[in-house]
């Protein structure tokens, strides 16, 4: 039976791109903790190594047991905290605690006792001026095992007898910790100069446009591989010419590098990963938090439909508040449902509230913050559902499905409501059309699309 060639280079493709899609997802990959990804890696360094450089501007590190991938110019908005295994993000002092542990073991090897590297971790807070003491208080250890718990779960430290959890229970409890010195090293990427301060060292790792040609198209690529979603009204000026006549070369280099689509709509480009790429975060989400905030964009969208294209649409605090508590509060039917089922953890409400906007804003579905949330246009993909469970609020405008008929409170006959026009909607889809047209056109000619047309008038093209 003969080898067809074409499939071998496909399937040999295709194992790179996985390989590059999970180091996107987690950067630091350890054979302890991604055996079967890892060793897809170090097959595969050289090509990944080049086409990381070429098309991101990142660097890739592969050891004996790890591989780190090295980013630079990230958003804030991409990067995402550190956080418990609850989903409670780490606060500045648990952060603290794991900056003075790194600092601790990068010189550390083999094997450790806790309370031993207790110890140290107080020596060197008393050595920087910091007041930090694991051994104070029940407050102090949880946050310091919640570091160490993180550092466990990176790959950069195995727990050899006891576990970390049974000292935050009992401080009497000594656990046995082996460190991996070198996968320690790489778990700060980008560490600060002795006289870096905290504006410059952020400052210093972010540019999001630059000068050259060539720095801001790798910066553009970046947005698109790190963000679920660009918006076009989000970029500067410059950005987004750039993405009006470079948006399918960028499109070719990330789906060559990752093996995505690329979905390019009006109002911006969203890159679509495949099916089996499960090492990222992903929506829908299959947890409690996942199922309310589907519920939500889904009963949002129906609520909100503005009838007309747009970005996005804003959301009042009431609003959004009523529809959480309908769909995840404390007499929410799904509730008892949760607590029925072995899994994850049930958040309680308010946490829940939290965590799903946290979500939402992630994956580019829900912007702004209190009294001045938006649902943005990435939100309409997963369907327009009016949800009953949600009680109407009688405070929009007059325009709004929950607004209350004044003839039908006065009693009288409402006047017989005027035919809809249907050259309006026909209008409406030509206008979609010629901006998608628009589009295209530039990104193959060059022109950024924002040029009046021939006639001189304002209607030859639009952001």
């Amino acid at each position: 039976m003969e080898t067809d060639i074409y499939s071998e280079d496909a399937a040999l493709l295709g194992e790179r791109q996985a390989a590059a899609r999970t180091l996107l997802a987690v950067p630091l990959l350890t054979a302890r903790t991604h055996p079967a990804e890892f060793l897809l890696v170090r097959a595969h360094e050289e090509w990944l190594v080049q086409r990381f450089q070429r098309v991101l501007g990142y660097r890739l590190d592969v050891a004996d047991d790890h591989a780190r991938l090295i980013k630079r110019g990230l958003t804030p908005r991409s990067t995402r905290h550190f956080a418990r295994t609850t989903g409670v993000a780490f606060t500045p002092r648990t952060h603290t605690y794991l900056a003075l542990t790194l600092a601790v073991l990068v010189e550390e090897h083999g094997t450790l006792t806790l309370r031993r590297l207790a110890d140290q971790v107080h020596s060197a807070a008393r050595e920087a001026g910091i007041d930090a003491d694991p051994a104070r208080g029940l407050g102090e250890r949880r946050a310091f095992c919640a570091a160490l718990l993180r550092l466990c779960e990176l790959g950069a430290l195995s727990e050899t007898s006891g576990s970390i959890t049974d000292h935050q229970v009992d401080p009497a409890a000594d656990p046995h910790l082996f460190v991996h010195t070198q996968t320690i090293r790489s778990v700060a990427a980008h560490l600060p100069r002795g006289d870096d301060d905290v504006d410059s060292f952020l400052a210093a790792s972010h540019d999001p446009d630059p000068d050259g040609d060539q720095q801001g198209e790798i910066a553009l690529r970046r947005l698109l591989a790190e963000n679920a979603v660009v918006y076009r009204e989000r970029l500067s000026d410059r950005q987004r010419d750039r993405l009006a006549a470079h948006q399918w070369r960028a499109a070719a280099a990330l789906g060559n590098l990752l093996g995505c689509d690329t979905e390019v709509r009006a109002e911006g480009v969203a890159l679509v990963m495949p099916d089996e790429a499960g090492a990222g975060p992903r929506f829908p989400v299959d947890d409690p938090v996942g199922h309310v905030a589907l519920a939500l964009v889904r009963r949002l969208s129906g609520r909100l439909n503005p009838g007309r294209p747009t970005t996005s649409v804003p959301v009042t605090d009431e609003e959004l508040d009523s529809a959480l508590e309908a769909l995840g509060g404390e007499d929410a039917p799904v509730r008892a449902e949760w607590s029925r089922t072995a899994g994850p953890e049930v958040p309680d409400p308010a946490r829940l509230r939290e965590r799903v906007k946290a979500l939402l804003s992630d994956f580019g579905m829900l912007d702004g913050g209190p009294g001045e949330w938006r649902l943005t246009a990435a939100a309409a993909r997963y369907g327009a559902e009016v949800d009953e469970r949600v009680p109407l609020i009688q405070d929009n405008d007059q325009h709004s499905r929950t607004h209350p008929d004044p003839a039908r409170v006065s009693g009288d006959d409402p006047e017989p409501e005027a035919p809809a026009d249907p050259r309006r909607d026909l209008s409406r889809v030509a206008s979609v059309l010629q901006a998608v047209a628009n589009e295209k056109v530039s990104a193959t000619s060059g022109d950024t699309g924002d040029q009046p047309g021939p006639g001189g008038g304002d209607d030859g093209g639009s952001d």
